[in-house]
């Protein structure tokens, strides 16, 4: 399969009633998406489905989905936690997914849906298998007009070649519009402009042929939202078009767009100079034209009548319709009569009408006080007429204010084109050239007929409205969404749009039926592409309809699977943005570098368009959760159909424009001519010339001309830099006007740096001091350097001579452009530092006179030698985790899983417990940590390398300072049992700290996220087969296993008899005190707050969860020691609720006992041999109620006979007073609370004890309530 990636898996979290349909989650071709549930659907029947390709020859078919079967990796019954779907990203495309969770099928029912997008591949057709990437597309955009006849394309498209780009975009190669000639006014979509001299097929050969010959791929427009004037389509289907037609809301529109053709032809005939408006208008005379038209010829067409209702007419109406009624009810069915409103139907003069059956069910009443039918008649008359009276009212109002808007955009138009700076600056009014205004209409004929006759013509001519037919454009600051040619959206007539005169808006609907004609043109139109191209570009793709946009675009899909789609989307909102995106499979946006109005500006916007994460960030894992992202985007330093930015800027901010943006690591693009510094925008209307050709006679260009060599050798660089690894990015700022650029190799740590001296303004003689830049590492190449400096004495745009033969640029620039400069030759930069490699410190330049506004260097830099060596050695050491043989396997396979407790977990109680003055570690500005072992780094870090959160209080610990590291290596070290893990530790982060403090964090995460998950999976392997072999869900609850249970000193178990058969726990004398310590892990009531002391050793708690967290997990020692030692303090037939070392217990939980009996009857039923332990010797502390505290093995007695005891003082009864009762052993109970009576009722059976005063029955905390006086 072409264009696989390495394998890596992103998972899909699911949430119930999610809809993330305007969310963009893109993947790789070759990755695998896994769809997992969230906890709260985790027990519901999920049924996921998808349109996807689920193997790479399926056919996509939007409409065709297939449920996804569930993977079970569990091998455990009825562990199905870690149930998932999987999708093997085989084809690209956007593709949907849903849910459903009541078991059925339909999408009615879904309760959550959402898109992935698998980004497309361009595969080179030479059968060498290598692809395209999308990062490394360099594209040049040409008018296809300006190559002149396919006989001379490749002599002209050679310069695309020896420019080093791998991609052309192509203006639309079909039939133009026979009188303007634009690029994008077709008039013939199915026809290659006769210009061309060739076919569909000669231009497939010579798109074929640049793609094996000079590895350059095609795209080209796709031009959906309008057609040329002289469209062969709207001749034989005026439908196609917004006419009059289907669309009679248009006639007032017309009817304004003829009285303001016929005011210039007024103006020019001289018909207007009594009314002080000349031919040679001057500013002054605006406010003139303002007020004629206005206040005297739109009143003389009598706009309104086109919107208002015949009062009179359909009050009369109203009245016969009533007459004819037999009844009249007794009230009104409505009681709000702002429902009726004034249908303008078809826009008819005086034949705007209401609903006049919802009339009567408003008006048409009995009234108390009115007595007769024809009264009620009366009545319901009059109210009509006055809610008529009242709409007609509201419809002039709001025609008025259309029209006052209309005029004032007609003026400020006209002061644009005569009068403003930047304008063409007309001088006298006249048709067809410099009119008033544009017109918004296409004519039959283009013929512009006098207002009087167009307004008979809308009213009675039906073939003749169904030709005039809206023009297209666009509205400054408008929603581009919404479709201004739509009823309702009066724009047309408020003047709103800039309009495009040669340019036809196309009427699709919103489904096929609706249009027919042009649905099957337009299809074949996208074949004739999609057989042709490699891809396109979608012209105004933000103003075509998303049905139909979609529809195509699955259809070129169908003929070319991975059809490249680059779209014009400016929706002004990043969730409509998604929206197109998701829905048509879009793989990019174009994205234009002269919106940036300054280098800040500039920088910022290479930073936000680039597929790159900042200098630093963390590795992601292989599997890691599927993120939404941001649209892909496609970086132009200069577009086709925008100004110059030499006329706009300055000549000297081409070439740093340039690099900035092949700096970018994303798509990027150029415009032909750039590279050749030709002063002036290529028209894509007017410009009739043709480009030159390669060569070297007169008026052909070759490597010397201008930039192109330049271009040429940053094309390279951009791709090098995907292709070499440089992904990460960094942009800063020198000065106000120096950029600096780095990419960066996160594996070799390599960096690329580029300097650009940009020149937004032309530049004077003198320019900001840029400050020297330090450098840390070996400056191993001045990739290249160059500058641009056009005379400042000549202005090149105002004095430049353009050729009437071809298209030329400037020739007078001085350009210098040097490759693989020694850092001594260099004229931009003086090193003022050594550049050996023993020199550890930083390099640092300086930047010489030459670098002046138009300048750029760029830099290859490489990491220390003795970096570069630590780097070998920690990656050497990282080898160590997937070597079962390696040092670190072996240390980690004599880890114990109280030793792995040590290791991952352990409170700040429990640390301090042990006496070595270690406690959890705090970082500034977050506070402390929750555990002393890596289990609390690894929350964080997680997040962090989630989230690339690289400013965390962790990340800037870490780059501050090696305390973290040091506290690590050093805690482990003072144990015996993980010492060794402490000196492997160690010696890594020796190498570690020999870093640069940008790197360290990055390095500390792959050592300790590697380091951790081992662990966990020797953890999982001490463990029984149950665990092992469960999900991931249940063997994350066995860590509470581990986390729980350890050895703390200042809460120590009672010891167990010295006469206790094998095995026995482990023993360590005191060095101090020389006692015999038995090492017997407890469990922990919980964190934080019960790690220690007294407050550990509950016995309802450890013997609730004994089963789950030390039977079911294999740990059966563990499980015997605390069974037999807690059997040990039995007393009262209870046993004490805190143990407190068995010397100060309390017995005030009832259930407590019954819990301990329950364990013992699990331990006998789950561990092999288990009821052996009923014969273990128990050294009971209490022999009696009342004796005191027994010296260990003074009185053993088998388990069984402690059982005996329990059933037997249960079922005599007993009556008891807690020993030392009183405020010492619990201030907050009353006196009475310490008498205690246990039994079981006779009559029911059940077990009784504990006292209102005491803690409840079942319960072990005392209620302390004032209310209940206990």
């Amino acid at each position: 399969m072409g264009g696989v990636h390495d394998e890596q898996v992103r998972i899909l979290i699911l949430n119930e009633n999610e809809d993330n349909n305007e969310k963009l989650f893109r993947l790789k071709t070759g990755w695998t998406l896994q769809i997992v549930l969230s906890a709260g659907l985790s027990s519901r029947k999920i049924r996921i489905f998808t349109n996807a390709c689920l193997n790479e020859n399926d056919q996509f078919q939007r409409n065709n989905y297939q449920e996804l079967k569930w993977i079970y990796p569990s091998n455990t019954k009825y562990d199905d936690s870690n149930r998932y779907v999987s999708i093997l990203c085989c084809q690209s495309g956007s593709f949907h997914y849903y849910f459903t969770i009541d078991g059925t099928t339909s999408k009615d029912n879904l309760n959550g849906q959402g898109y992935f997008q698998v980004e497309s591949y361009l595969l080179w057709p030479d059968g060498s298998g290598e692809v395209l990437e999308q990062d490394c597309i360099t594209c040049q955009s040409v008018l296809s007009k300006s190559l002149g006849p396919l006989s001379e394309w490749i002599s002209r498209l050679e310069v695309t070649h020896h420019s080093g780009y791998n991609m052309i975009h192509f203006t639309p190669v079909q039939i133009l519009n026979c009188i303007s000639n634009s690029s994008y006014s077709i008039s013939d979509h199915h026809k290659l402009n006769p210009l061309f001299q060739g076919t569909y097929e000669e231009l497939k050969l010579l798109i074929d042929n640049m793609a094996k010959q000079w590895r350059i791929l095609s795209i080209t427009d796709l031009v959906y939202n309008h057609a040329a004037n002289d469209c062969e389509l709207l001749k034989q289907h005026p439908e196609a078009a917004y006419n009059l037609i289907n669309s009679p809301h248009l006639k007032p529109a017309v009817l304004l767009d003829s009285i303001l053709m016929q005011f210039t032809s007024d103006i020019s005939d001289g018909k207007l100079l009594s009314k002080g408006i000349p031919a040679e208008i001057k500013e002054h005379h605006l406010s003139i034209i303002h007020n004629y038209l206005l206040d005297e010829k739109l009143v003389e067409y009598r706009f309104w009548e086109y919107y208002v209702c015949n009062t009179n007419l359909l009050v009369e109406q109203f009245n016969k319709q009533l007459t004819l009624l037999n009844d009249c009810p007794d009230k009104s069915s409505y009681d709000n009569d702002n429902l009726i409103e004034i249908n303008h139907g078809q826009y008819q003069r005086m034949k705007s009408f209401i609903d006049l059956d919802l009339a009567e069910k408003i008006y048409f009443y009995k009234r108390e006080y009115l007595s007769t039918k024809q009264e009620w008649i009366n009545e319901a008359c009059n109210q009509l007429r006055n809610r008529l009276n009242y709409l007609n009212t509201i419809v002039c109002q709001k025609l008025n204010e259309n029209l006052t808007r209309a005029i004032d955009n007609c003026i400020a138009s006209c002061r644009y084109h005569f009068f403003s700076y930047d304008g063409p600056k007309y001088k006298i009014l006249s048709l067809p050239s410099t009119p008033f205004v544009g017109n918004y209409f296409y004519y039959p004929n283009e013929e512009f007929k006098h207002p009087d006759e167009i307004n008979h013509l809308i009213e009675n001519d039906l073939h003749y409205q169904s030709f005039v037919m809206a023009h297209n454009g666009w509205i400054i600051n408008d929603d581009p969404l919404r479709n201004f040619a739509d009823e309702g959206q009066e724009s047309y007539l408020r003047r709103d749009i800039l309009q495009w005169s040669d340019l036809i808006k196309l009427r699709f609907g919103t489904k096929y039926e609706d249009c027919p004609s042009l649905y099957n043109y337009m299809k074949e139109y996208t074949r004739l592409i999609a057989t042709t191209f490699h891809g396109c570009r979608l012209d105004n793709c933000h103003s075509t309809p998303l049905w139909f946009a979609q529809e195509m675009m699955d259809y070129a899909r169908e003929i070319n699977p991975n059809f490249y789609i680059n779209a014009e989307l400016s929706t002004g909102n990043i969730t409509s943005d998604v929206r197109f995106i998701n829905r048509i499979g879009i793989n990019s946006i174009l994205k234009e570098s002269h919106r940036a109005f300054d280098p800040y500006e500039l920088g910022q916007m290479i930073s936000l368009v680039s597929e790159s994460d900042p200098i630093g960030s963390f590795n992601k894992s292989r599997i890691c959760k599927l993120l939404q992202t941001k649209p892909y985007a496609w970086f132009y330093d200069q577009t086709h159909d925008n100004p110059c930015q030499i006329e706009r800027r300055s000549v000297e901010d081409s070439i740093t424009r340039s690099a900035c943006v092949a700096m970018a690591n994303c798509s990027t693009g150029s415009n032909r001519g750039y590279d050749e510094l030709i002063p002036h925008h290529i028209d894509v209307v007017h410009e009739t010339r043709f480009y030159s050709k390669w060569g070297y006679q007169n008026k052909q260009i070759n490597e010397k001309t201008a930039i192109i060599s330049i271009k040429k050798s940053l094309n390279k660089l951009h791709m090098d830099l995907f292709q070499q690894g440089f992904t990460q990015l960094m942009v800063d700022q020198l000065s106000t006007s120096a950029l600096l650029i780095t990419r960066h190799n996160p594996e070799t740590h390599k960096s690329v740096l580029l300097i650009s001296h940009t020149s937004f303004f032309q530049p004077s003689g003198k320019w900001e001091y840029i400050n020297s830049l330090s450098i840390e590492g070996v400056i191993d190449d001045i990739i290249l350097e160059a500058s641009i400096n056009h005379p400042q004495e000549r202005e090149p745009v105002r004095n430049f001579q353009r050729s009437k033969e071809y298209i030329n640029g400037l020739e007078q620039t001085k350009i210098y452009f040097r490759e693989n400069v020694l850092i001594e030759q260099s004229r931009c930069i003086r090193l003022k530092s050594p550049n050996s490699p023993d020199y550890i410190g930083f390099r640092t330049i300086e930047f010489t006179n030459e670098f002046r506004p138009g300048s750029i260097i760029a830099l290859q830099i490489s990491v220390l030698p003795q970096i570069r060596q630590s780097i070998i050695n920690i990656k050497q050491m990282i080898k160590q985790f997937s070597n079962s043989t390696s040092q670190f396997n072996k240390i980690v396979k004599n880890l114990t899983l109280i030793d792995l407790e040590r290791v991952l977990y352990r409170t700040s109680a429990e640390e301090q417990s042990d006496g070595k003055s270690f406690d959890v570690y705090i970082i500034p500005d977050y506070g402390k940590l929750n555990y002393c072992g890596l289990q609390a780094i690894i929350t964080i870090l997680d997040q962090i390398r989630l989230f690339n959160q690289l400013k965390h209080p962790l990340v800037l610990n870490l780059k501050q300072g090696n305390w973290l590291m040091n506290y690590i290596s050093n805690r482990l070290k003072i144990y015996s049992n993980t010492k060794q893990l402490g000196e492997w530790y160690d010696n890594v982060f020796r190498y570690i700290n020999s870093l640069s403090r940008l790197m360290i964090p990055i390095y500390f995460d792959l050592i300790i996220r590697n380091s951790y998950e081992l662990l966990l999976e020797h953890g999982s392997s001490l463990m029984s087969s149950f665990i092992r072999q469960s999900s991931i869900f249940i063997r994350s609850l066995a860590q509470t296993s581990i986390q729980l249970i350890s050895i703390v000193p200042n809460s120590r178990l009672p010891l167990l008899s010295p006469n206790l058969c094998e095995p026995r726990p482990f023993e360590e004398k005191n060095e101090q005190t020389f006692e015999i310590i038995q090492q017997i892990p407890s469990l922990a009531t919980g964190f934080p707050y019960f790690a220690s002391d007294i407050w550990r050793n509950s016995s309802r708690n450890t013997f609730t969860s004994l089963r789950g967290l030390l039977l079911l997990t294999g740990r059966y020692e563990e499980a015997r020691y605390l069974i037999l030692s807690y059997g040990g303090c039995l007393r009262h037939g209870l046993i004490p609720n805190l143990l407190a070392d068995g010397k100060i217990s309390r017995f005030n939980s009832r259930d407590s006992v019954w819990w301990w009996l329950y364990s013992v009857s699990n331990y006998t039923n789950i561990v092999p041999d288990g009821y052996k332990i009923l014969s273990d010797k128990v050294s009971r502390l209490y022999p009696t109620h009342d004796s005191p505290i027994q010296p260990v093995g003074s009185h053993d007695q088998f388990l069984y006979d402690v059982i005996h005891e329990v059933l037997r003082c249960h079922l005599q009864l007993l009556s008891f007073r807690e020993r030392g009762a009183g405020h010492s052993l619990d201030s907050n109970m009353n006196d009475e609370g310490f008498n205690n009576q246990i039994g079981v009722d006779s009559k029911t059976g059940f077990v009784f004890g504990g006292n209102r005063w005491n803690c409840g029955t079942w319960m072990d905390k005392m209620g302390s309530s004032e209310k209940a006086s206990n």
